[in-house]
């Protein structure tokens, strides 16, 4: 299973966009809450990598972006975030999370 990513810096914030490979340039919908994602190549796509590429990076990333059944999965064992932060859209998953 492999993941595209890409990292943003900004001062000493570092914003990681992790999406799981196989919803890359896709759209999803949330009609209920009104709610749309664009997984786009050109935010998600600048890297690719398999969990042990980019565990090292979620854990140290200050802001994460997460899209997809897989990559949330993860972020849930690896108790980066907590499952009641999780949001369906369409026919996957969003999480977001800061370190303040």
């Amino acid at each position: 299973m492999e993941f595209f990513y890409g990292i943003y810096k900004q001062g000493n914030e570092v914003l990681l966009a992790i999406c799981d490979e196989n919803i890359i340039d896709m759209v999803f919908h949330n009609n209920d809450k009104m709610i749309k994602i664009d997984v786009k190549k050109s935010f998600y796509g600048k890297n690719k990598g398999c969990k042990e590429d980019i565990l090292e990076l979620m854990k140290n990333a200050t802001i994460l972006n997460l899209v997809g059944k897989d990559i949330i999965e993860i972020a849930i064992e690896e108790g980066i975030i907590n499952k009641e932060c999780v949001l369906a859209i369409g026919e996957t998953v969003h999480a977001q999370r800061a370190k303040m």
